[in-house]
């Protein structure tokens, strides 16, 4: 069960609550961050395999090239303000592709806006879509997506959901749309989430899935009233307690449909 991330294309990592002062320790070594992150699919109708090597200034991300495209991240103080992605082919010219930008309020994220498909025609993207953040308390998040049009900025609503946290981690996800509803139920280990020293990645909610302060190790979902699918992952670590190799299972909880590698 994979769900790609937004402008990481090589992750699939679920991001931690809006705030993770209760998680800090003085003790830990927050200089540990992963310099490659490779998808390994066990055939070519599963996926591409792909690299993707991260820069950062400190413990801030600076960028993730892979093969074919690239993202640049950009900062204001310690806050995310955008992530751009762009193709690269084989002469190595760039095109921006994606454009993401993030807004804040005390402290906490607002807006995010997804700007897709950049041309002559299009100089500020075809594709507009936005999503409005409400914080109703430290570990309950409510949001509404939006499907901007490009020429009128009038905003049509999409869909909504809530997503609530409990000690770093994202503990379940209800989505609803006009086509139905589902809810998503996580558990993990007690281990280190590879990005988890990332400046900046704990603002930012859901955007990469399956990454907090830890690693999800089950993954329950069902829609409307159906019975929910599980689906496993297994870890190997490094002596510091974080992830080296990462086992996602198909439902059927034997059939392997991706692992990740990590270097650091």
């Amino acid at each position: 069960m994979k769900n790609l991330l937004l402008l990481f294309s090589a992750l699939t990592l679920l991001l931690t609550s809006c705030s993770n002062d209760d998680n800090d320790s003085s003790t830990e070594d927050t200089s540990i961050l992963p310099k490659t992150i490779s998808y390994i699919y066990p055939s070519a109708m599963l996926g591409t395999n792909s690299t993707s090597t991260i820069t950062y200034s400190g413990n801030k991300i600076v960028s993730t090239v892979e093969e074919d495209s690239k993202t640049i991240f950009t900062y204001d103080g310690n806050v995310i303000t955008k992530q751009v992605k762009f193709d690269v082919d084989s002469k190595d010219v760039e095109t921006k592709d994606t454009e993401v930008v993030y807004t804040y309020e005390n402290g906490k994220l607002k807006t995010r806006i997804i700007k897709e498909s950049f041309s002559t025609e299009y100089p500020n993207g075809e594709y507009i879509y936005k999503t409005v953040y409400t914080h109703s308390s430290a570990n309950l998040v409510s949001y509404i997506n939006y499907y901007v049009n490009v020429d009128t900025q009038a905003e049509t609503k999409s869909s909504e959901g809530s997503l609530t946290f409990k000690d770093g981690n994202l503990v379940k996800e209800q989505y609803k749309q006009t086509s139905g509803s589902s809810t998503r139920i996580y558990e993990y280990d007690t281990k280190n989430n590879p990005l988890k020293n990332v400046t900046g990645f704990n603002l930012l909610l859901s955007e990469i899935s399956e990454f907090g302060k830890n690693n999800s190790i089950k993954i329950s979902i069902s829609s409307g009233n159906s019975a929910p699918t599980d689906y496993l992952t297994t870890y190997t670590y490094n002596d510091k307690g974080y992830p080296l190799r990462h086992t996602s299972f198909a439902g059927d909880g034997k059939s392997i449909e991706y692992e990740i590698a990590y270097t650091y």
